[in-house]
């Protein structure tokens, strides 16, 4: 018959394999594992039967703390991936801060278990008290070292130190099972300790200690090595209380270079058997003193335990007394020593106790291989998964409950137990707290897009915001005006991104948030809402000292906004050409700086009538700015306006969609000159799907096409798009830059355009199949169009072939295919004709090409046809390795239908010399912006 814990064990089991969302099943895999029937600790499931949002992997202290503190006592598994030092990398100050830091209070209903090899804790102390239902298994841990040990002088004949904090240490806690773990003090091994008072200076205390009142106990499977006071099973000759309890099993150990206490049992009733004692009398560090021993009333069955000790000759060499109470008795079945039986022992035989379980012990003979094989943390890997909330303790809200200095650009957040989803209903409200004026809301429901008619975007969290409202200097109502997705989720958080400037400096506000905006738990309580009385409320930050000079930080309280939008927005407001010259940053004069500090910045942005502004991040890869924006959602170029836009589209995927306005670019900027951009990544997140219109640009720099026209840097950049990451206009430079994207993704209506010293990167297209087009040119005639000077044209292991450029002109367009590649590195999917010419129509003609129905290219000229001074044209091409490229095969001379006749026309043309496009002098010579005549604008790295 089973007994009742191993019923409970089955019982909870069978109900964990009923609950969906499990990579593997219970019988396969480690963290659904069991106490064994063989133990005292038989029964004991831990964790096993956790739902999904309570399986949580850890990588770092605030991880594992947080995954504790979400679950509380609910069953949960945590598993750790990789090493968790708990100082991170700041060492305890003093013994105090250890207690705190170092601390791993588990919960009830606990596995906590390494992934695999290299799983475990360093400066950890494993707190299990007061508990029940713990598993520990298939962790590495080096043992905690006390950084402040206390000398006692009355401990022993001559002192001795002693130190706080064990391995792992389980107090007044039941149904625990401890299995394949690894402990050792290496590399602080006692020979790397100070000798003080002519002692050691010793700073570990116990491997596995078990006190005061613990009972229903396996310790199984580990390896405790290099390490002196083992494990400890009743801490005190007063505690009489233990009587009855700290009822252990220790199976099929490894202590190797263990110097005592293995154990050492007061009260107990400890069941020994299977296990593989190592070690030498004469080891330094770490000599044998003692394998077994008894204290107070202890009570020690062994069976079939090897004792390898060097110098260690019959059972008292390994099983004693340590103190003088003899109270304590040891009987033995089947164990050696050296090889030898372990025979008859100076402790009293006294009367057994009989273990609540059945057991078979193994033969003696088979004990060391079997413990050495299976026996300490990483011989087995866990592929549990689920996705329980490690980012920060449910409940968690940002900004937090009156919190102060909050910055006015501030996104809400909240945090569940695991993945909530955004509902179909209800409002997220921001109150103004002095006088409950609402100042911003949010509508999940399909109400703010209630005149769409269109069913292919989702129209639940479909906002509209107006981008730069209030800032802008046209007017009041002059905005960039966008759908956006108000409410995001990522791992457990929701994030609700409030409208573009609506809170205002130095002003106390609180949330309300209806029930049906999200759904999930937290801390195992559907969310029912927020209400006023729930007291979410903070107040805003001081305006920024600065006009000129502002940061921006996602994180931390010194920078002034928390979005570049805020930053734009004060800049506008204060130093846009239409601002009152009383401020002193109207002009291009004058400089304005806004810094990015590393973070992401999921945001689209307009900058409007300001000039000479630069916006530099604190890293290339670290800054990242930008949010998913296309044409399905935002249709067109885009530009800010007045109002925001009520026609509806009548054409492409999404027909009957309004359309706002505000473009489809995540970031535009008009009006503005000099502009420079620096040390960040700007991108446009949107995946290209056949489901959309894709066309979605990082950026349209929009001026005029004058030579009057705005200028734009950018240098040291990243620009990343999956289709038409460039749309520029005016005059534009960037230098040492990355452009990545496939389809035209460097386009407009250009003056000019140098790249130099670029990689200009083709991307896989996730949308279709067909070569990609780097280049799509709308250059004014007469000025210098895009020009590629010593820059890398390279792609993606996935992208095989490309194309140069394509045209976009029709029969009645002006612009003119005004491109030139000089001295650039191709790589090899740039396809050998280069130039992409079909069978569309252009001012030049029909064309007779093969790639699809693109119009042959119109250069401005007699017969539209290039020439050394304009249109498609290249000059020292090489592959990537600096050799010349073979462009033999390239188009060049081709036949053009004009007015259905066959003309041999120069489509494109390899250059003679490369003269007038090798300095930014020459190819800028037309602005005249910076000094009202040409040749005013040179730029300087």
């Amino acid at each position: 018959m089973k007994s009742i814990q191993q019923l409970a064990a089955a019982a909870a089991v069978a109900a964990l394999l009923s609950l969906p969302g499990f990579a593997v099943s219970a019988a396969t895999d480690p963290a659904l594992q069991v106490a064994p029937a063989d133990g005292w600790g038989a029964g004991t499931v831990g964790g096993s039967a956790a739902t999904p949002d309570h399986i949580y992997t850890v990588r770092n202290r605030a991880e594992l703390l947080n995954a504790l503190a979400n679950a509380g006592n609910a069953a949960k598994i945590i598993k750790v991936a990789g090493t968790i030092d708990m100082t991170e990398g700041t060492p305890f100050a003093n013994t105090a801060d250890q207690k705190v830091r170092a601390r791993i209070r588990l919960t009830s209903n606990t596995t906590l278990i390494g992934e695999g090899p290299g799983a475990g804790f360093v400066n950890a102390w494993i707190d299990i008290t007061s508990v029940s239902q713990v598993i520990v298994r298939n962790l590495h841990i080096v043992a905690p070292c006390d950084v402040g040990p206390v000398w006692d002088p009355t401990d022993g004949a001559l002192g001795n130190w002693n130190s706080q904090y064990d391995a792992i240490g389980i107090v007044t806690a039941t149904q625990v099972w401890i299995d394949r773990n690894t402990i050792t003090d290496a590399p602080v091994t006692d020979d790397t300790l100070p000798i003080e008072n002519g002692k050691i200076k010793q700073c570990h205390d116990g491997a596995i200690d078990i006190t005061k009142g613990a009972d229903l106990i396996t310790v199984s499977y580990n390896v405790v090595t290099q390490h002196d006071k083992s494990m400890l099973i009743g801490g005190s000759d007063s505690l009489t209380s233990d009587a009855g309890k700290l009822r252990v099993t220790i199976a099929n150990n490894v202590f190797d270079g263990t110097g005592q206490r293995v154990p050492r049992v007061r009260f107990g009733q400890v069941h020994v058997f299977n296990n593989y004692f190592v070690g030498s009398k004469t080891a330094n560090p770490y000599p044998h003193l003692y394998s077994i021993g008894l204290g107070k009333q202890g009570n020690v069955i062994s069976h079939s335990n090897v004792f390898a000790i060097d110098g260690a000759t019959g059972c008292d060499s390994v099983v004693m007394y340590p103190s003088s109470d003899q109270t304590g008795v040891f009987q033995d079945s089947g164990s050696t020593v050296n090889g030898a039986p372990l025979g008859a022992c100076t402790v009293k035989s006294g009367t057994p106790f009989t273990p609540g379980y059945a057991y078979k012990p193994r033969p003696v003979a088979l004990v060391k291989a079997n413990a050495l094989a299976q026996a300490g943390a990483g011989k087995f890997t866990t592929q549990i998964s689920g996705n329980g909330n490690v980012d920060n303790v449910a409940g968690t809200k940002v900004p937090a409950a009156n919190e102060t200095g909050v910055h006015t650009d501030t996104a809400l957040s909240l945090s569940f137990d695991a993945t909530p989803a955004i509902g179909t209903a209800g409002k997220i409200n921001v109150y103004r707290a002095s006088d409950d004026v609402l100042v911003d809301s949010i509508d999940v429901s399909p109400a703010p897009s209630a005149t769409d008619t269109q069913t292919v975007l989702a129209r639940t969290n479909l906002e509209i915001d107006a981008l730069g409202l209030g800032a802008m200097p046209d007017g009041a109502t002059w905005a960039r005006y966008v759908w956006y997705r108000p409410v995001t989720v990522k791992g457990s958080t929701a994030t609700v991104k409030l409208h573009s400037n609506k809170l205002d400096f130095g002003t106390t506000y609180y949330v309300t948030m209806e029930s049906g905006v999200l759904a999930g738990t937290i801390k195992g309580a559907n969310f029912a809402g927020i209400a006023k009385a729930d007291n979410w409320k903070f107040t805003t930050r001081a305006a920024p000292a600065s006009y000129t000079s502002l940061r921006v930080d996602d994180t931390g309280s010194t920078a002034d906004f928390r979005t570049l939008q805020g930053a734009l927005n004060w800049v506008m407001k204060y130093c846009s050409t239409n601002s009152a010259a009383s401020y002193g940053c109207n002009t291009v004069a004058t400089p304005k700086v806004i810094t990015l500090g590393n973070g992401r910045y999921a945001e689209m942005n307009i900058l409007r009538k300001v000039s000479n502004l630069s916006i530099v991040g604190e890293s290339r890869d670290g800054v990242v700015v930008g949010d998913v924006n296309f044409e399905s959602l935002n249709s067109g170029s885009g530009a800010s306006s007045a109002s925001a836009g009520t026609a509806l589209s009548t054409s492409g995927k999404t027909v009957g969609h309004r359309v706002l306005g505000g473009g489809r670019a995540s970031f535009l900027i008009e009006t503005s000159d000099l502009l420079t951009l620096q040390n960040f990544t700007l991108t446009n997140p949107h995946v290209r799907s056949t489901s959309w219109d894709n066309q979605a640009e990082t950026i349209y720099f929009n001026t005029s096409t004058t030579a009057a026209a705005a200028r734009l840097v950018a240098k040291q950049m990243n620009f990343f798009s999956q289709q038409d990451t460039l749309q520029l206009k005016g005059y534009t430079w960037f230098y040492q830059s990355l452009i990545a994207g496939n389809v035209d993704f460097i386009w407009g209506s250009v003056m000019a355009s140098l790249f130099e010293d670029c990689e200009i990167r083709s991307v896989a297209d996730t949308a279709s199949s067909s070569p990609g087009f780097i280049l799509q040119s709308r250059a004014t005639a007469g000025d210098k169009g895009f020009i590629f000077l010593n820059s890398a044209l390279t792609a993606e292991s996935a992208v095989t072939q490309a194309y140069l450029a394509r045209s976009g002109g029709t029969t009645a367009t002006t612009y003119t295919d005004h491109i030139a590649f000089v001295n650039t590195k191709m790589g090899p999917h740039i396809l050998p004709e280069g130039w992409c010419v079909g069978t569309g129509t252009s001012k030049t003609g029909t064309g007779t090409g093969t790639c699809g129905s693109n119009p042959p290219s119109w250069a401005g000229t007699a017969d539209g046809g290039t020439t050394e001074a304009v249109g498609w044209r290249e000059f020292g091409s090489m592959d990537l390795n600096g050799s010349p490229l073979d462009v033999g095969a390239r188009l060049g001379i081709a036949s053009v239908k004009v007015n259905n006749v066959p003309t041999n026309i120069q489509l494109a043309k390899q250059l003679g010399s490369s003269a007038g496009l090798t300095s930014r002098a020459e190819i800028f010579q037309n602005s005249t912006i910076a000094t009202g005549a040409p040749g005013g604008w040179v730029p300087a790295p």
